[in-house]
């Protein structure tokens, strides 16, 4: 049996110490998540040609999926939405993606069909949005969650905020409660700096 002298106490403590802080810091990054970056939206709203579009930051990504969805309360639990994802050419900063627009090439629209989402109490159905209309809340998403599930704000708009987005111009989020008419072109340089 060694002795216990002051040196090996003190080289216990530190181990002990050093473990603790060890442990400390792994479940301080699972807490502090949240609090570290926000998830980026990379879509907002343009009208071009006349029609809702979705203005997407590309980003370097090779694929973005875009979402539109009637931010309504229903009372037969169901969610309105419309799915589409877009493979991009290489090279492109920005991509435009009408939205309930027809399938073009590179497309692949995921809401085509009436979906039931978890079984029980809270399950609901996806029902593929058809049109915008006046009267009625939407939001579009084309974001990458954060960390611990967190989510970007979404664009919310109505037929309403169309007419006053002009041409180079789109509705983008400031925060969860606040979009903001911009420059096309500041949205996506901000976006992908």
């Amino acid at each position: 049996m060694m002795p216990i002298t002051e040196d090996s106490a003190m080289m216990r403590s530190l181990a002990v110490a050093g473990a603790v802080l060890t442990v400390g810091i792994s479940l301080g990054a699972c807490y502090l998540a949240p609090f570290g970056p926000d998830p980026v939206q990379y879509a907002a709203l343009a009208v071009i040609d006349g029609r809702p579009t979705a203005v997407v930051a590309v980003c370097g990504r090779p694929t973005v999926v875009v979402d539109v969805y009637l931010d309504e309360d229903t009372m037969d639990d169901s969610l309105h939405k419309w799915s589409v994802t877009v493979t991009l050419p290489d090279q492109v900063q920005d991509a435009e993606v009408e939205l309930l627009g027809a399938a073009r090439p590179g497309w692949e629209i995921t809401s085509n069909e009436e979906e039931v989402v978890g079984t029980g109490p809270g399950s609901f159905t996806v029902v593929p949005l058809t049109s915008i209309e006046p009267g009625h809340h939407y939001n579009l998403d084309s974001s990458d969650g954060g960390p611990e599930g967190s989510s970007a704000p979404t664009v919310t708009f109505t037929t309403d905020d169309l007419p006053k987005i002009g041409a180079g111009q789109v509705l983008a989020t400031v925060d969860f409660d606040h979009s903001k008419i911009v420059s096309r072109e500041s949205f996506v340089k901000e976006r992908c700096d």
